[in-house]
This record gives C-alpha cells, sequence and structure tokens, in this order.
C-alpha cells in the first residue's frame, strides 16, 4: 500500500516539475504571443479597408498600425502595389524573428519547423518571377535570413532563369530535388511547387519524431498532421470540382502522409466521381464526426475553417505551450492573405461590396 502511494506521490512530484518548467519556459513567450495577437486587423478594419479607392490609401492606413509601422519605416517610400505585398509579407517575418529571440530551447525547435516553410517559400516565389517573368517584389528580413537560411539568400532572390537558381542553392538540401525536376521533360511552376511543398512536409513528418518533450511532439503532430491532411484532401477535391483529373494523376501531387484519415479512407475519396460525392465522404471523416471533431455537419470544407478550429482546441489543452506561438503566426500569414486580397480588389476598383464578399469568405 505505502508502495503504490509512493509511486502516485513520485508521479505527481514529476507532473509539478514539468508544469513549472513549462511555465518557466513559456509564460513569458505566451504574454508576448498574446500582445502580438491583440495587434491583428479586426472585421470593423477589413470593412473600412474595402471601402479606400487608391492604394495610396491602402498604404496610409497600414502605416498607422502598430502591426506593421515598423515595418514601413524599415522599407522607407512605398509606392507600388508589388512593394506593398512585399513589405506587409516581411512583417510575417520580421514578427517570427522576435518570437524566435524571446524563446527557449524547445519553441525554438518548434519554431525551426515554420522557418522551413518560409524558406521554401521564399524560393517558390523567386522560382514563379524567374519562370513567368512577373517581375514580382521579393524582400525579406534580410539579417536573420541571411544567417539561418540553407541557402545564399541574395543569390536566390536575383535569380533570372531556373539555371540560376538551382546555382544559388547548389550545395543545399534543395539542390538535387531541383535539379531532377528541371531535367524532366515537361515541367511547369506548379510542378516545382508541388514538389517542393510534399519534399517540406515528409521532412518536416520525420522531424517531428525526433522532438524529445512528448507535450510538444503531440501539439506539432496534430498541427501539422491536420494541415498534411488538409493539403490532400483539398487537392483532391480542386482535383475533382476543376480539372476533372484522373485518379493517378490526383495521387502523384499527394503528400504521402497521413494524420487522422485512415488509408481507406484517402483510397475511398479518390475513388469518388463528382465532388458533390467526395464532400459526402468527407463528412464522415474522424474532422466531421467523434469526440475530436473539429467541424459541425453543416460547415463549408475549408482549409482556414479546419485550421482556426484545430488552433482553439490544441491552444485551449495545451495554453502554456508552443501552440500559442504557432497560432498567431498562423493567423498573421492569414491576415496578409486576407490584406493582399483587399489590395487587388482597391487596384483592380472592384466594388467595396465584392471585396468584403471575397475576405469574408476566406
Amino acid at each position: 500500500m505505502r508502495g503504490g502511494w509512493q509511486r502516485r506521490k513520485s508521479s505527481v512530484t514529476e507532473w509539478g516539475k514539468k508544469m513549472a518548467g513549462g511555465l518557466l519556459e513559456y509564460s513569458g513567450l505566451v504574454t508576448k504571443t498574446k500582445a502580438m495577437r491583440a495587434r491583428l486587423l479586426g472585421a470593423d478594419d477589413y470593412t473600412a479597408i474595402s471601402e479606400y479607392e487608391s492604394v495610396t490609401d491602402f498604404i496610409a492606413f497600414l502605416r498607422e498600425q502598430p502591426a506593421y509601422a515598423p515595418v514601413f519605416e524599415r522599407h522607407g517610400e512605398v509606392a507600388h502595389r508589388g512593394q506593398v505585398e512585399a513589405v506587409i509579407r516581411d512583417s510575417l517575418y520580421m514578427d517570427y524573428c522576435k518570437l524566435y529571440r524571446f524563446s527557449g530551447v524547445q519553441p525554438r525547435r518548434a519554431l525551426q519547423f515554420v522557418f522551413s516553410r518560409y524558406e521554401i517559400n521564399v524560393i517558390k516565389n523567386c522560382l514563379q518571377s524567374a519562370m513567368e517573368g512577373n517581375g514580382r517584389e521579393i524582400t525579406v528580413s534580410g539579417g536573420f535570413f541571411e544567417r539561418h537560411a540553407d541557402f545564399d539568400l541574395k543569390a536566390v532572390m536575383a535569380a533570372n532563369s531556373v539555371q540560376e537558381l538551382i546555382q544559388a542553392v547548389t550545395g543545399t538540401e534543395y539542390e538535387s530535388l531541383l535539379k531532377e525536376l528541371e531535367s524532366a521533360a515537361e515541367k511547369s511552376y506548379a510542378d516545382y511547387a508541388f514538389a517542393l511543398d510534399i519534399y517540406y512536409y515528409k521532412k518536416v513528418w520525420k522531424e517531428i519524431t525526433k522532438v524529445s518533450d512528448k507535450e510538444t511532439r503531440q501539439i506539432l503532430e496534430q498541427i501539422f498532421g491536420t494541415e498534411i491532411d488538409w493539403q490532400n484532401l483539398m487537392w483532391m477535391y480542386r482535383a475533382k470540382r476543376f480539372y476533372s483529373m484522373g485518379e493517378a494523376d490526383v495521387k502523384k501531387h499527394q503528400i504521402p502522409v497521413s494524420c487522422r484519415l485512415r488509408s481507406a479512407e484517402t483510397k475511398r475519396l479518390l475513388e469518388t466521381e463528382t465532388a458533390e460525392q467526395f464532400v459526402e465522404f468527407v463528412r464522415q471523416t474522424a474532422y466531421f464526426r467523434g469526440k475530436q471533431a473539429v467541424l459541425e455537419p453543416e460547415d463549408e470544407l475549408t482549409w482556414e475553417r479546419v485550421m482556426i478550429r484545430t488552433y482553439e482546441k490544441i491552444c485551449k489543452k495545451h495554453p502554456m505551450s508552443v501552440a500559442p506561438v504557432l497560432r498567431y503566426l498562423y493567423e498573421k500569414e492569414h491576415e496578409i492573405d486576407l490584406l493582399t486580397t483587399a489590395l487587388e480588389g482597391i487596384r483592380y476598383r472592384i466594388p467595396p461590396y465584392e471585396i468584403r464578399d471575397l475576405i469574408f469568405a476566406m
């Protein structure tokens, strides 16, 4: 009897130590994240933005926002749409830098997975610019990226062709992948983008298994596992609804990883003949049914909705962890997508109500 009590006492003591350790490591970081999250734009802000008649008005509004004033000050004169998109994207990287510098060992390990995505996004943007000749402005918070990126940032950003970009990443993990794609008979920007995304998620899923802290590992599995499942689901849905692609072609662009989707479910979804049938089957998965469901039966199939609900559930269960930090970075990235959509609408003089419809549907 006494031995059992001793074991329970020891277990409670270890749990207490773990909780104390988590508070020490995350309390300051979570507090800082909450302060940054409070500066995210709200529905009233987007309503006001939709009424602007010029890009100049849009810039003036953002210059007055605490979350964007520093990045506009850093970049100086910003006049046209391409520059604005680059600057507001740079605000995400600046926020990441602040959180990374404020983090301890465990949260930094998790944040490195996010940084890998930023790296790949930079490569994808530069590839698109080089392949399509669209002259897009590409900028990032140079100091941090130059210290931590696996490639020569300036060389990648200066690349005017796929060959030049491959040369810029020579000796890095991206070289062989891009060379293999470049030698293919038929290739488009979409082929490169798919391959880079698949490479990223396979790499991250493998690295998550090496995270020593159990709670952090489980959080990362839930977040990135949900991302992977829904990347695959939304790709299958678009392929069936818009492209009428065959099963073999759809599978070629799928991430070969699954979190909550069983292999039998994936097979069944691939075999559906229509988008409507596909949606019906998705509503029978664990994302809609059971105790761990994150969506209601009447909810639409949207990446943003499932990720927001997933973050809400995880942050409620693990308030003192890396989860609130990752949620903020996700929300900030989503905010930038909304601002970019609004900016496009203003530029092309789309009616305000249509801009609002586009924003609030995202």
